[in-house]
C-alpha cells in the first residue's frame, strides 16, 4: 500500500511556517502588587528608574525609601536616586472622575477613574493607552508616580494605603523563546516527520 506524500508533506510544513511566522496576540502587562503602608501622613513623591519608591513621612519630615515594597532607608532628606517619575497628562476618553492624578510616562499611563462612561468599571489602571490593565477596581490615585519602565506607584484615598505595581512583562517576555530557538523545533518536526515518512513507505 502506498501512501500519496506530497498533500501530506504540504500540510506539515504549512503548519510549521505558521507556528514559526504568525506574530504572538499581544496582552496587557502583568503586575505584581506591593502594599507600600498607610497613606495617612505619608505621601509619595517620586520613583526611580529601577523602581524604588520615595515616600515623605508628614509627621516625621522623612523621607522612606521602598525597594521592592520593603522600607530600606530612613532619611532626613531626599536620596540621591535616579529619578524617572512621569509628568501629569490626561485620562483616556471614558474616563473621568474627581479621584486624582494622571500620570504618563514613555507611552505609559497610570491613573485612578471614578465614572466612566466608556462601559468600563472604576479604579486604578495603567499600562499603555491601547492595553490598559486595571489593578483595583475599588480604588483611587490621589498621588501616583510612574517610571519608564512601567513601575506605577499611587497613594490611595479609598484604601487609605501606599501601593506599588512592579510591572513584571519584561521579565516574562525574556522567558519567551527566541525565534532561532523556535526554528529549531520546527526542524526537527520536519526531520521527525520525515523518519515518520520513510518507516511507512
Amino acid at each position: 500500500m502506498k501512501i500519496s506524500k506530497s498533500p501530506l508533506f504540504a500540510a506539515i510544513l504549512t503548519l510549521i511556517a505558521t507556528l514559526l511566522l504568525v506574530p504572538a496576540r499581544v496582552h496587557a502587562d502583568t503586575y505584581q502588587i506591593l502594599d507600600l503602608g498607610t497613606d495617612n501622613g505619608y505621601n509619595i513623591i517620586d520613583i526611580d528608574s529601577s523602581g524604588v519608591v520615595i515616600i515623605f513621612e508628614v509627621t516625621g519630615s522623612q523621607y522612606l525609601t521602598f525597594d521592592n515594597g520593603v522600607l530600606v532607608n530612613t532619611t532626613s532628606s531626599l536620596p540621591s536616586l535616579t529619578y524617572d517619575n512621569g509628568a501629569p497628562c490626561t485620562e483616556p476618553t471614558g474616563f473621568s472622575g474627581p479621584a486624582g492624578e494622571t500620570i504618563c510616562n514613555n507611552g505609559r499611563i497610570g491613573f485612578g477613574s471614578r465614572y466612566n462612561t466608556n462601559g468600563d468599571p472604576g479604579g486604578v489602571y495603567t499600562g499603555s493607552i491601547s492595553s490598559l490593565s486595571l489593578l483595583d477596581p475599588s480604588g483611587s490615585t490621589d498621588l501616583a508616580v510612574l517610571n519608564s519602565s512601567g513601575d506605577f506607584a499611587w497613594s490611595d484615598g479609598v484604601h487609605e494605603q501606599n501601593f506599588e505595581a512592579i510591572d513584571l512583562t519584561s521579565a516574562l517576555t525574556s522567558a519567551v523563546p527566541e525565534p532561532g530557538n523556535l526554528s529549531l523545533v520546527g526542524t526537527g518536526c520536519a526531520s521527525l516527520f520525515c523518519m515518520l515518512r520513510r518507516k511507512l513507505s
